[in-house]
């Protein structure tokens, strides 16, 4: 089998969730590996390609992240259509989990990058849109794909749907002031503007808003804030947590990690935890 079927295969099975970054993958692995003979491939030819990724300058999770693709569609096809004969020179390939970027901004450069996204604004999506981020820690597709059913503004809170989630759980998110106030702004200029859309964040025709790239880096180009994409407003939120003494179990819910590991990678905020805890042992002695 060639690298296409195997693939092929795999994409036509699996539930999507991650369509988008599995379709990034293949963009990748495909000038490598496509045409090749997957019974003949070996470790020596994946070491290649991690090499070569690497030396474009490649982040280490991002290849990672890719050739765990080229790994699972392999293992499906192994496992569903019993070819154990076909060879999977991927797997222990020191894939583990990379060290994860966190970037987060202070406050005072969030009210900066809010206010930047609202200078030139017709709508107020992006400023919304940065709001809620920071004060929800939801994904960027779990907003853009928010709907007003789901919205519970006399509760406060969002209720995600599985289907609408990355690991397909059920989520609902409890709604500060700021957050509390954004889908309220948000809510005004829906009613006037498209009330028959079911779209937190829809267009003039009622559809939904399906990206905020560009007017994002304006913003925080405006705001002389450097080196910050989408998803680290959801790092901020997160970091802030974090840094305001939340347990990390608390912010897992919050985020909506499948483990408290993925969490962790927020611990080293927190070194006033480590403080405290030590201080019992003084106290203990004492009583």
């Amino acid at each position: 089998m060639v690298f296409e079927d195997v693939v092929g295969i795999y994409l036509a099975a699996k539930d999507h969730r991650s369509k988008q970054r599995d379709l990034y993958s293949l963009k990748r692995l495909q000038p490598h590996f496509g045409g090749r003979d997957l019974s003949r491939l070996k470790r020596a030819d994946v070491r290649e390609y991690l090499s070569l990724r690497r030396a474009d300058g490649v982040s280490e999770s991002t290849v990672q992240r890719e050739l765990r693709f080229f790994s699972a569609a392999i293992n499906f096809v192994r496992l569903e259509h019993d070819r154990g004969d076909l060879p999977n020179p991927v797997v222990r390939l020191g894939l583990g989990v990379a060290s994860t970027r966190v970037r987060w901004i202070t406050r005072a450069e969030a009210e900066s990058l809010v206010a930047s996204a609202s200078e030139f604004a017709r709508r107020p999506h992006l400023p919304n849109f940065i709001r809620l981020a920071l004060h929800t820690g939801c994904r960027k597709n779990e907003l853009l794909r928010l709907e007003w059913a789901n919205v519970d503004l006399r509760r406060r809170i969002l209720q995600l749907e599985p289907e609408k989630t990355k690991n397909g759980k059920r989520r609902v998110i409890p709604l500060n002031d700021e957050a509390l106030q954004a889908l309220i702004h948000q809510r005004e200029w829906a009613l006037r503007h498209v009330p028959r859309s079911r779209w937190v964040f829809a267009v003039p025709s009622g559809a939904r808003l399906t990206t905020i790239q560009k007017g994002f880096q304006s913003a925080c180009a405006r705001a002389g804030i450097d080196n910050f994409r989408v998803h680290d407003l959801r790092h901020t939120f997160a970091s802030w947590l974090v840094m305001a003494g939340v347990s990390l179990y608390v912010v897992k819910d919050l985020l909506g990690h499948s483990s408290v590991v993925v969490t962790e990678r927020y611990a080293h905020l927190a070194p006033h935890v480590g403080r405290s805890a030590v201080q019992l042992l003084l106290a203990a002695s004492q009583t």
